[in-house]
This record gives structure tokens, C-alpha cells and sequence, in this order.
């Protein structure tokens, strides 16, 4: 997990699920930092931006769809 950019981020299609780009730059943050946590394994990329995501998204206002 040492890349940053979003063409690495592990999360199948960031768009497509309703980040914004300030929440994926926070979760990649938080992804990185658990991932030095955890000594830097590899492999776990997937497992640790989920983690993340679950972390920074749970205070998350859900968004009002106009009804």
C-alpha cells in the first residue's frame, strides 16, 4: 500500500459509490496509517481500505435525494 494516488486505491470504483474526493483522500490517509500499524503487509490493501473507509464514513451524513 505505499502508492497514494486514487489509480490505487483499492476500492473497486470510488466514483461509483458515492466519495467525495475530500473522503478519499481521508481514507486513503487512514489506510496508510493503519497499514504502517500493522508493519505494511502485503496483500491487504483491500482489507485495509475497507477498514479505513468504515472508520472515516461513519459519520457521514447520508446525503438527502430530494424527497
Amino acid at each position: 500500500m505505499p502508492h497514494t494516488s486514487e489509480s490505487h486505491t483499492p476500492a473497486s470504483d470510488t466514483a461509483a459509490s458515492g466519495l467525495t474526493p475530500t473522503e478519499r483522500e481521508q481514507i486513503s490517509r487512514r489506510a496508510r496509517a493503519l497499514w504502517r500499524e500493522e508493519g505494511c503487509p502485503q496483500g491487504r490493501d483491500r482489507e485495509l481500505w475497507a477498514q479505513a473507509e468504515l472508520q472515516i464514513l461513519k459519520g457521514r451524513t447520508p446525503a438527502r435525494d430530494g424527497r
